[in-house]
């Protein structure tokens, strides 16, 4: 006589499944006691109005490209505009030091940023177009506070935070060149040099981030950063009726930004 014996899932089969639901399910508050994580992010920031000035309007040797005084539309002598909207790619690598606490360090690469102005030189026309670009490679530590645990929640799956992050930024400027389609005589473009810094650099962040599993999260923040100076150095400034180069002294303005980055972690337990 035949009999058909229900088959009963083996103890490793068992464990197999039970792995793959943990992952799964909502993290606990155990998710969030990871001792060391990497993470990847990727942004969009909106640049503050950047001005550019003379670093000393009185230099004569070598000569400021702006000079003292007032422009023809009444501001200081300069450029005003600002260098629009770039991208940020960041990694970073922190641990967590207590259930207030985690820090890490981050690397981050700033791209994309086109400079649109106008210059106010007096006697060349109101119109005075400024293009240029940069880059910047910013290195921090950031320092975030758990504010789930700062109010005794276990927070659930979504915890937010505050972040701040302080450190130096290498600013590249590229060449900046000025236009004066309006001026009636043969000086209708100037090329001025392109430029490096080291700067401190800091950043605030208010984020939050959500557990996936028991090792990855999602991190989203919104930032303010300042990265400092950037502008020329002392070089030589080109012009389309003089052959011959002229050195001048540098200019410089501040670099803000405002926006937002969005990534992954993955913590080792």
């Amino acid at each position: 006589m035949n009999t058909h014996r229900k088959r009963h899932p083996s103890a490793k089969s068992a464990l197999l499944c039970a792995a793959a639901l943990s992952l799964a399910l909502p993290a606990s508050a155990e998710s969030w006691q990871e001792r060391a994580y990497v993470r990847g992010s990727l942004g969009y920031e909106k640049y503050a109005d950047a001005n550019f000035s003379d670093a000393r309007c009185s230099s004569t040797n070598p000569p400021a490209l702006f000079g003292c005084g007032a422009g023809v539309d009444g501001r200081s002598l300069g450029a005003y505009g600002d260098f629009g909207h770039g991208r940020i790619a960041e990694i970073a690598v922190g641990a967590r030091l207590s259930p207030l606490w985690r820090a890490d360090i981050s690397l981050a690469e700033r791209s994309g940023m086109d400079y649109q102005g106008n210059a106010n030189f007096r006697s060349v026309g109101l119109h005075q177009p400024v293009t240029g670009n940069a880059e910047t490679t910013t290195a921090m530590l950031n320092l975030y506070l758990d504010l789930a645990a700062l109010t005794g929640s276990d927070g659930g799956t979504i915890r937010p935070y505050l972040g701040v992050g302080a450190g130096v930024s290498h600013n590249r400027l590229g060449k900046m060149n000025f236009s004066f389609p309006e001026n009636t005589g043969r000086h209708r473009t100037t090329e001025t040099p392109k430029g490096e810094r080291t700067e401190f650099a800091y950043s605030l962040m208010l984020g939050a981030e959500m557990a996936l599993s028991r090792q990855f999260f999602l991190d989203a923040s919104l930032r303010y950063t300042d990265l400092g100076e950037i502008g020329s150095d002392q070089g030589d400034m080109r012009m389309n009726h003089v052959a011959a180069p002229i050195r001048i002294d540098e200019i410089k303005t501040r670099l803000r930004s405002y926006g937002w980055a969005i990534g992954i972690r993955y913590a080792f337990r």
